[in-house]
């Protein structure tokens, strides 16, 4: 081989060798640059959501705002009636109601409800209160009251014109039966604008009438009836929010729907889907009420 050739070779080899070299050695270059999120108002988003513990904000919404507790109802009636007065509680389920508004006030009372099983509560526990010769309970509706005109003083009315087919019916009977000048204390609860129409639908399983949950409609419906209102007090939230401060009732409800949920096909089978429906719907009711896509309203009507 000649001189040339050989150091054509060794120089080739050395070559290599470099090249093996640098390939191994690290590297002194910085590495390579991330490139920029290409929208800028994303980043700038996330910065906003997860840059800010937003400890005082958190702080002014754990404090309570001292909502009202849902016998605030009570206080309303209670003005309005003396030991003399009569008292028709409309849709009395277990006289809840009806043995406290007796108790305070002295007066008589009577309850109406269209459910047996209601009856039968009502009247064991006023037996148990020892009411038996000041309250009388009996199977009824709003829309046919089984009592004289102008005989009852005071009406209270909770959570019930939700589910009156002929809703104008039945506050044509309370006006019917009051004497004039008489009061209706009514609680009732209206759909906002936050309920969506698929979320409505669902309370037809525990027999809303949809157009019932429409404040338009329900307070055209106190004055065709000749049913004056003297007072209106918005509730809002403040009952869901005075008793989940307390015993969390929605928190339960939520909890006992995502059972519901999870075990449908087996509640199905057992029960049947009416019933599951009647329960889905029923465990979204409380919880609608304390966000916002419920809204209750309590109202002092006067009879002409």
């Amino acid at each position: 081989m000649s001189a040339q050739g050989l150091g054509l070779r060794l120089q080739q080899g050395e070559d290599r060798q470099d090249l093996l070299t640098s390939s191994s050695a690290p590297s002194a270059s910085p590495p390579p640059r991330m490139p920029e999120m290409r929208n800028s108002q994303q980043l700038a988003r996330m910065k906003f959501v997860y840059g800010d513990d937003d400890v005082e904000l958190r702080a002014l919404l754990g404090e309570s705002l001292a909502p009202r507790a849902p016998d605030f109802l009570f206080d309303l009636a209670l003005p309005l009636l003396t030991p003399e007065s009569r008292l028709l509680d409309v849709g009395c389920r277990d006289a809840r109601h009806l043995i406290p508004l007796v108790v305070r006030s002295g007066c008589t009372g009577i309850g109406i409800d269209p459910v047996e099983r209601n009856i039968d509560h009502a009247r064991a526990a006023v037996a148990a209160a020892g009411l038996d010769q000041r309250i009388e309970l009996r199977h009824g509706v709003m829309e046919q009251i089984d009592e004289p005109a102008s005989t009852v003083d005071v009406v209270w009315c909770r959570d019930v014109l939700e589910v009156i087919p002929d809703l104008q019916a039945g506050l044509s009977e309370v006006t019917r039966v009051l004497k004039p000048g008489g009061a209706a204390v009514i609680y009732t609860v209206f759909a906002t604008p936050r309920l969506e129409p698929g979320e409505a639908a669902v309370f037809h399983a525990i027999g809303n009438v949809p157009r019932n949950l429409e404040r338009a409609w329900v307070e055209e419906a106190f004055r065709r009836a000749g049913l004056v209102v003297e007072r209106l007090e918005e509730i809002g939230t403040e009952f869901r929010e005075y008793d989940e401060e307390r015993t969390q009732p929605v928190s339960e409800s939520l909890l006992r729907l995502a059972r519901l949920r999870r075990r449908r096909e087996e509640v199905i089978q057992r029960f049947g889907r009416d019933k599951y429906n009647l329960w889905e719907a029923s465990l979204h009711w409380l919880a609608y009420l304390l966000i916002g896509k419920l809204e209750p309203a309590a109202y002092v009507l006067r009879a002409p």
